[in-house]
């Protein structure tokens, strides 16, 4: 036996899950919260990602540095990252470490302080962050794509915010927002490496002290305000950046195992389809691929390239073609075979980090209430066939419901 995994679910309603193994002398430690920025009103909009970057500005027992340098300076770290669906906060660190990762990760979630004048100095930090990322022209694109993907929705807004929103933040309005959505029900405490499950257990319940609950409420998508087309932005750029998507089923449809090989067979490497027909054999596009994004009640499909934009109408012709083939040609077997072998591997691989196998156990109990084995996982992707593939490409490919969303030249020609 190499590893061995764990689950208790303490009287307040938190979960701690616990995958230890064997082989290995570190832990990846997370701890995670129903709570992203689809849960937010329009007036505190990206108030989920500012929260997680205020809970380092000073605890009830740390300073900013003394928080930093908690786990840095036995060699860890100490990080957090913030999606529409979930926040997580995580470090990594060696096992003998275990009690000082917990003490500081719990300090954090527990008991910020968030003082006034770190507030105010995160404030500029986070609007550099988002004047960043408007100056980066795949963000705008994918932020324009998820825009028109979801619209009136709060999944269709960047997770950072806006000025407005971001110039409003408050302590008092931090604390409110930790209080309704960080409470125990909504946490789960991941752990994979080496690590004891009882001990992890003890570690939490002598140190977890929050009692309040909240309702964690989210708005939640009417389908019939979706609407296909293009939308043309521009921009101070030089090339033209095109998404060409659709929205698809959710997290919980048993279609995900099959989508995801076809979205290997398609962009899964430099062999995959996109990357050899688009880029390699018409160079039109340096940077093209497929991808999935998969939520709570919907996801979506979509291929992004860039390309010049004397290049771009035959990009888009091209790419369509692709999907197009899925329809109409089924995938030969020895291809389906060799993007399987690809894709499981990818997996398995991946696993062998524990930081990794930590962040697929804490997205499985965010989802599902529970974790699918790796064995199982590929169990899934094996029983794959070439029939399963074009029937999804069929379903899903249907050129009346993609929405393009086109970031071009100021300059350039549409």
């Amino acid at each position: 036996m190499t590893s061995l995994r764990k689950q208790t679910v303490l009287a307040n309603g938190l979960t701690i899950v616990t995958e230890t193994v064997y082989t290995v002398r570190s832990v990846a430690l997370g701890i995670w919260v129903r709570a992203g920025s689809r849960y937010e009103p329009a007036e505190i909009s990206g108030i989920s990602h500012f929260l997680e970057h205020s809970v380092f500005k000073g605890t009830q027992n740390r300073s900013t540095f003394e928080i930093a340098a908690s786990l840095e300076s036995v060699g860890g770290h100490l990080n957090a990252f913030t999606t529409k669906e979930y926040t997580c906060y995580h470090a990594r660190f060696l096992g003998e470490y275990l009690e000082d990762a917990v003490d500081v990760l719990l300090d954090i979630l527990l008991h910020p302080t968030f003082p006034e004048s770190e507030i105010e100095k995160e404030k500029s930090v986070v609007l550099d962050e988002l004047r960043d990322s408007e100056d980066v022209p795949e963000e705008v694109a994918f932020d324009t794509f998820e825009h028109f993907l979801y619209p009136g929705n709060p999944l269709g807004k960047p997770i950072i915010g806006n000025e407005e929103t971001i110039q409003a933040f408050t302590p008092q309005k931090l604390n409110d927002y930790l209080n309704q959505n960080y409470g125990p029900e909504n946490t789960i405490i991941v752990a994979a490496g080496f690590v004891e499950h009882d001990e992890l257990v003890k570690l939490i319940s002598d140190r977890y002290d929050r009692n309040v609950t909240g309702e964690n409420t989210y708005v939640g998508l009417d389908e019939n305000i979706y609407q296909a087309g293009t939308e043309i932005r521009t921009k101070d750029i030089q090339q033209s950046h095109l998404i060409i998507g659709f929205p698809i089923f959710s997290v919980y449809d048993e279609r995900r195992y099959s989508a995801g090989v076809l979205n290997s067979i398609l962009s899964g490497g430099m062999s995959s389809r996109l990357f050899q027909n688009i880029r390699e054999a018409h160079g039109v596009a340096y940077q093209i691929f497929s991808f999935i994004n998969l939520y709570r009640d919907t996801g979506s499909f979509g291929v992004y390239l860039a390309t010049d934009p004397a290049k771009r109408e035959k990009a888009l012709k091209l790419t369509l073609g692709e999907l197009e083939k899925m329809i109409t040609e089924p995938v030969i077997e020895s291809e389906l075979e060799r993007v399987k072998a690809q894709y499981k591997s990818g997996i398995v691989m991946a696993d062998e980090s524990m930081e990794h196998r930590m962040l697929r156990l804490g997205r499985q109990q965010i989802y599902y209430g529970k974790n699918i084995s790796l064995d199982i996982f590929l169990s899934k992707i094996e029983a794959i066939n070439t029939q399963n593939i074009q029937d999804l490409a069929r379903e899903l490919f249907n050129p009346d419901m993609f929405f393009t969303s086109i970031l071009e030249p100021a300059n350039g020609t549409n």
